[in-house]
């Protein structure tokens, strides 16, 4: 709420609903005009808006959504769109029969220094992406209200919770759907020793085949709050496309002279609330809502496939088969 209103024309809020009444407080102390609710049910029969945003913990999204749909808003669904393929599914098809925008906060598509490797990958710059690679250390998942993060069913787990970035980026850059997964992780900390809530793994490392014959690998760690967000990408003509966020760096093959190009970019870049907003805005001042909206919520469902599949995989010790050409799999 804060990102937005700090956005000169980013649009106004006219209500919230949230059932907790600290966060409505809070809510009513940055949006003073704003009318409160408790029910999002009675928020919506009882505003006229032009734009529903989707905050509510991941288990509620399809159903907001579904609503919001319904009443003819364009809606801003945060990611993970749902924790669910089910619910992926549902809101995928509630998107492809309306004429409302819909996008999903998969945010790092839009942080400058990711949106600068995807202009790179897309002019050529290291051929065909065949490896990919991504590491995120981190402090665990701050404390949500009655805890519902920690509870699987509802957050969908730390990897969908989490994740859903980081497969999202695979998929955009290699520009194909994943295959196979295969992970391993678990839980290193108890929460008292600084990991996640209640059983969320707090460490995994995932590997993915994509049907155009790419690979890539994530590692993920919550309990290392010395931030580290780092991606590479090595395509077939031996270049390597690097970035730790603070730099971006495009490396020729050649090992002897080690030369590269590179470009700067700050931390304060990095965060994607703002630039999402933006990029939402600019989705509902472009005019073509229906064929784009539907992309979009099919790339969530993607990222969303890739994670529940990389969880699965945790769980069985064994690597997990998904059919990339299967857009409705019977799978949770």
């Amino acid at each position: 709420m804060s990102s937005i209103q700090q956005i000169e024309g980013g649009g106004e809020f006219v209500a919230y609903a949230d059932p907790h009444g600290p966060s409505r407080n809070k809510a009513a102390a940055q949006a003073p005009q704003a009318s409160a609710f408790e029910d999002w049910r009675r928020m919506l029969s009882a505003v006229e808006a032009d734009v529903l945003l989707v905050t509510a913990p991941q288990y509620l999204h399809c159903e907001i959504t579904l609503a919001g749909l319904e009443a003819g808003l364009d809606i801003y669904c945060e990611k993970p769109m749902a924790a669910t393929l089910a619910d992926c599914d549902a809101i995928v098809s509630a998107v492809s029969d309306s004429n409302s925008l819909f996008y999903v906060g998969l945010q790092l598509r839009t942080v400058p220094v990711f949106r600068h490797a995807k202009q790179l990958v897309d002019s050529g710059a290291v051929g065909t992406p065949r490896m990919l690679f991504c590491r995120e250390l981190r402090a665990p998942f701050i404390p949500k209200v009655d805890n519902w993060i920690a509870d699987e069913s509802k957050s969908g787990g730390a990897l969908v919770e989490k994740n859903v970035h980081h497969f999202d980026l695979f998929n955009w850059y290699c520009g194909g759907r994943a295959s196979r997964v295969q992970a391993i992780g678990g839980k290193a900390l108890t929460p008292e020793q600084g990991s996640n809530p209640g059983d969320l793994i707090d460490h995994a490392f995932v590997l993915i085949d994509y049907d155009n014959g790419a690979r890539a690998c994530l590692e993920m760690c919550f309990f290392c709050p010395p931030f580290a967000h780092e991606l590479e990408i090595i395509g077939d003509n031996g270049r390597r496309l690097v970035t730790d966020l603070e730099q971006l760096k495009l490396w020729d093959p050649e090992h002897e002279t080690r030369r590269h190009d590179v470009w700067h970019y700050s931390l304060a870049q990095a965060h994607g609330d703002r630039t999402g907003w933006l990029d939402f805005l600019d989705c509902r001042t472009s005019g073509s809502h229906a064929g784009a909206s539907t992309g979009r919520a099919e790339t969530g469902r993607d990222s969303v496939r890739v994670a529940l599949a990389a969880q699965q995989s945790i769980k069985t010790g064994a690597a997990v088969s998904v059919d990339p050409h299967d857009e409705h799999e019977n799978a949770t």
